[in-house]
């Protein structure tokens, strides 16, 4: 029997996060009265550079960057800036910065406002996470991290930039530390009570599957298909869980059926292995019924000898099952043990009796079965998916709970769990 390894890559878009550069008004002030000995100084802009100051404002409202430029530049070039004026031309640079994109420019003056306290806790938090992102849509991603890590010491906790800072680490090639960065962002959300956004999930599985934590990556891959279950997430988990070794042989139809309803079936060999597998398993019209969804689909090759082949073998061996079909299943609900007539109802299930095929399952399984009960019963648990009897289906895997022979049972009941819950 074939083994299977089947893992998907993903295709991991990082959107960068946009700058939200804000400049407090500058007012321009003619020169007052000195104020008593006793009173506090407020701060003020000289009229001379405070009207550069303001013109340069207005453009950068108007997102006239090169207006703006020129303004500064010659409020830069007026002598003998007081520090509180050099504070208030560095903000404005930074504000260009953040609309030309310049992260260099942003940091240098960063540095420069933060000199004197006028920079307000919410502002430098602020510009800490507009530059850090700047850095970051500058694929400049050691930068981005650092930026990133000054807005986090600084008391910063807005879930975007950790997600930055992960993604920075990603794509910087350190996966150990952007599992890590993504790890406590998506405790704290769910921590909160809240579900963690889908890339959240994406890139932690996929850095902890490139660090070879390969039950870390299960365990996010199984958070992503219980939040997000789209086929392509379901596609990624049953790619890992063929991926394992060690799955037994006596499973792969099974898991074949779970991902045919779940992730869909979307290479030739998944339809000519599922279909070879149901014609050994002794089911030849399920095996004929997968070939022809694959047909639907167009995704099987027309002209491929060993497939029309197999096209041929199976068609003749569903005909004569059909032909036979009634009279098996009556000679086989004669007897003690329940297996034959499972069968036979399995496969009339398949020819579309669904209702007839359901009720001689039941019954058999309610009869006995002395061998391999509970692949009989995975394969009710299946039937019961295709049309949607989903708390049947949940009934019956109760009794499935617990069990890990073969191997991968116990994984495969938890994935058909996954997948009948509610939404």
């Amino acid at each position: 029997m074939m083994q299977r390894n089947r893992r998907l890559r993903w295709a991991l878009l990082g959107s960068a996060i946009l700058a939200n550069l804000l400049c407090q008004p500058v007012q321009a002030q003619a020169p007052a009265p000195q104020a008593p000995a006793s009173a506090a100084a407020a701060p003020t802009v000289r009229q001379e550079i405070g009207l550069f100051l303001q013109e340069a404002q207005r453009q950068l409202l108007e997102g006239k960057g090169s207006a703006a430029a020129d303004k500064l530049r010659a409020a830069d070039a007026v002598e003998n800036k007081t520090p509180y004026e050099q504070h208030a031309l560095a903000r404005l640079k930074i504000a260009l910065a953040g609309l030309s994109g310049d992260a260099e420019l942003a940091a240098q003056q960063f540095e420069l406002a933060s000199q004197g306290p006028w920079l307000g806790a919410t502002e430098k938090l602020t510009t800490l996470q507009s530059v850090a992102s700047l850095y970051y849509n500058a694929k400049n991603y050691a930068k981005a991290i650092e930026w990133a890590g000054r807005y986090q010491e600084a008391g910063g906790l807005e879930p975007s930039v950790n997600t930055m800072l992960a993604q920075s680490y990603y794509l910087a090639a350190d996966y150990a530390k952007a599992a890590s960065a993504l790890q406590a962002g998506i405790s704290k959300v769910t921590a909160a009570g809240k579900v963690p956004a889908e890339i959240q999930l994406r890139l932690l599985a996929d850095s902890r599957g490139r660090v070879k934590d390969v039950a870390g990556r299960r365990r996010t891959l199984e958070e992503l298909v219980q939040h997000y279950p789209s086929q392509a997430n379901w596609r990624a988990l049953l790619a890992q869980f063929w991926g394992n070794p060690l799955l037994a042989t006596r499973l792969h139809l099974h898991v074949f059926r779970l991902q045919s309803i779940s992730a869909g079936l979307t290479e030739v060999g998944d339809y000519t292995d599922m279909a070879q597998l149901a014609l050994q398993d002794g089911s030849a019209i399920e095996a004929s019924k997968v070939l022809e969804q694959g047909d639907a689909a167009a995704l099987l090759p027309t002209s491929d000898r060993a497939l029309q082949d197999l096209r041929d073998r199976l068609g003749t061996a569903a005909t004569q099952d059909r032909k036979t079909l009634e009279a098996d299943l009556l000679r086989a609900r004669s007897m003690p043990d329940g297996l034959a007539q499972f069968n036979y109802g399995f496969n009339l299930f398949h020819t579309g009796q669904t209702e007839r095929g359901l009720a001689q399952m039941e019954q058999a399984l309610a009869k006995g079965i002395a061998r391999n009960v509970d692949l009989a019963r995975l394969r009710l648990v299946a039937a019961y998916a295709q049309v949607k009897e989903r708390d049947k289906a949940l009934q019956l895997l109760t009794l499935l709970a617990d069990r890990n022979d073969p191997v991968g049972m116990e994984d495969l009941v938890r994935y058909w769990k996954l997948f009948l819950r509610p939404v």
